[in-house]
């Protein structure tokens, strides 16, 4: 998968989207939502037809087969099973067989919040982990270096992707940046 892509795409369509809010907060939550929604949709449009699932709290369609709608994490793109009971009456059921993306967005511009949201990645099982965190564009660099040492302590690629605050917008000077996380640091992604 390309993350810098799916970020970038992500982004560029929520940005178009038609939101509205009663004040500048209210706007930028509505935002926030615009833009995990159209991350949603276009992860479930590149598995889609795969025996693949997309996991989020504003995800429909999961809580009949699996119990919920949202996993562990914001986002989670699993790869499922399935199974038969072994009732006399056999009933077919389904199964997360593997954990394959985990993701965590956290759009509050702090860095202890996107750390909170990195040692919920590091709890996880999955191969692929993406921040996804909004940082104030004078600390970037600070704030990426002091995630670096938890990041690495985590299994499991870990992909940092920092998009500008949806409050930001208007007046937006800069394009998302996506980073991996490799031995000797963040590698940027194009």
């Amino acid at each position: 998968m390309n993350v810098a892509g799916l970020i970038d795409a992500s982004f560029n369509e929520a940005m178009k989207a038609l939101v509205m809010g009663t004040s500048e907060a209210a706007l930028a939550r509505a935002r926030e939502r615009a833009f995990v929604k159209t991350l949603i949709a276009r992860l479930q449009s590149a598995v889609e037809g795969e025996d693949l699932r997309v996991f989020a709290s504003s995800q429909r369609g999961n809580i009949a087969a699996f119990g919920t709608n949202q996993l562990l994490h914001d986002i989670v793109l699993c790869r499922i099973g399935q199974g038969k009971t072994a009732a006399r009456v056999a009933e077919d059921f389904f199964f997360v067989a593997e954990a394959l993306w985990q993701i965590e967005v956290d759009f509050s511009r702090e860095w202890r919040p996107a750390l909170y949201a990195l040692n919920r990645l590091n709890c996880g099982a999955a191969a692929q982990k993406l921040l996804i965190a909004c940082p104030h564009e004078r600390n970037r660099e600070r704030f990426m270096k002091g995630l670096q040492a938890p990041a690495a302590a985590g299994g499991g690629n870990l992909y940092l992707a920092l998009i500008p605050h949806p409050a930001d917008w208007d007046d937006l000077a800069s394009q998302p940046q996506v980073w991996q996380l490799e031995d000797d640091g963040w590698a940027a992604l194009t």
